[in-house]
């Protein structure tokens, strides 16, 4: 009897993980499209880690670049359109995104997300384009 109450109490602390996780997996895709269809700097400086690593077509950026290229960027000429998600959690409060965004640059985003003081920021991402 003592067996099968553990094995059931394991059981429901993985559950109990895996539904958390399922909330936060909804919480950061909901995250991850508010900053694409964010215009300007501010938005996106609360949402980056200070240390945050980045890497596109353009070569490696920080914090400082990525608020000033959004500060500079024309206003999207459409909505903000990405889908294909996958959210994989490496601890409770670590996890890595995938996923394609369709809107004038298509390109696939992989993201590492890290939950600092109950928060959810971009630790570290990177694009390519989608190919022709």
């Amino acid at each position: 009897m003592k067996i099968r109450m553990k094995i059931g109490c394991v059981i429901g602390l993985m559950m109990t993980g895996a539904l958390a996780n399922a909330g936060d997996s909804d919480a950061l895709i909901q995250l991850d499209k508010e900053w694409g269809k964010s215009q300007g700097a501010e938005a996106l400086e609360m949402m980056l880690a200070d240390d945050i690593v980045a890497l596109d077509s353009e070569g490696m950026a920080g914090k400082a670049q990525m608020v000033e290229a959004a500060a500079s960027a024309d206003p999207a000429s459409g909505p903000y359109v990405a889908g294909d998600y996958k959210v994989n959690f490496l601890s409770e409060d670590i996890a890595v995104m995938v996923h394609s965004a369709g809107d004038t640059e298509p390109h696939w985003s992989m993201h590492v997300w890290q939950k600092h003081d109950g928060k959810w920021q971009v630790a570290a991402t990177a694009t390519v384009p989608v190919a022709e």
